[in-house]
């Protein structure tokens, strides 16, 4: 969660509500879902990839990316299938979150105005103190590389895309879609190999 917060958060600037010395931000909840959810699935990760490719997003090299994602980091052995809630994958965030606070790395902010028709959202700030804990992560601890590329290659992949934009991707799939709330979402490797090999053929990159 900590490199989450590091690599996909927007950066930020002091303001009202802003907390002192929060250098990035998530805003709510089911952004930081969506977000985890592609971290955890290299399948529907590579997916992304794809479609940004395709749609002209991404420059067409990107799918050697793809590639790396779903063929060449154990994929298989890095898959932590989330539930599907009542907005999609859903995973309790409390406990991991609740320890970067308590560490004063990250702070938990409530937005917006409360009525009867609007909840008030949660942003999500990495503090200064968190950022350099994520680099010295990185520099100590070369188990946890693996999380930090990922995290990466979600940047990458979701760049300029709103929360609704990764929603539409993930729903796409019947997969995803058809699962019912409180059951894990499948996965669609079999069929986003497929998809990755013809694009490969296509921009001549299958070597």
């Amino acid at each position: 969660m900590l490199f989450i917060l590091d690599r996909l958060g927007d950066e930020c600037e002091a303001g009202e509500g802003v907390p002192e010395s929060a250098v990035r931000v998530i805003h709510a909840e089911r952004k930081l879902q969506k977000l985890d959810f592609l971290v955890r699935n290299p399948d529907y990760l590579a997916n992304v990839i794809i479609s940004g490719c395709e749609e002209g997003r991404l420059p067409r090299e990107r799918l050697l990316d793809a590639r790396a994602v779903l063929e060449e980091r154990e994929p298989e052995l890095h898959t932590y299938r989330m539930l599907r809630g009542r907005h999609g994958a859903f995973e309790q965030l409390n406990n991991a979150l609740s320890v970067l606070r308590h560490l004063e790395l990250i702070a938990i902010r409530r937005s917006g105005r409360t009525s009867d028709e609007y909840v008030r959202r949660r942003d999500y700030y990495l503090l200064e103190a968190g950022a350099a804990q994520a680099e010295r992560m990185r520099a100590a601890e070369p188990l946890l590389a693996w999380y930090d590329q990922q995290t990466a290659y979600v940047a990458m992949a979701a760049q300029g895309m709103s929360g609704g934009q990764l929603k539409v991707l993930q729903y796409g799939h019947d997969e995803y879609a058809d699962t019912p709330e409180r059951q894990l979402i499948g996965g669609i490797t079999p069929r986003v190999r497929e998809r990755l090999a013809a694009a490969l053929a296509r921009e001549g990159l299958a070597a």
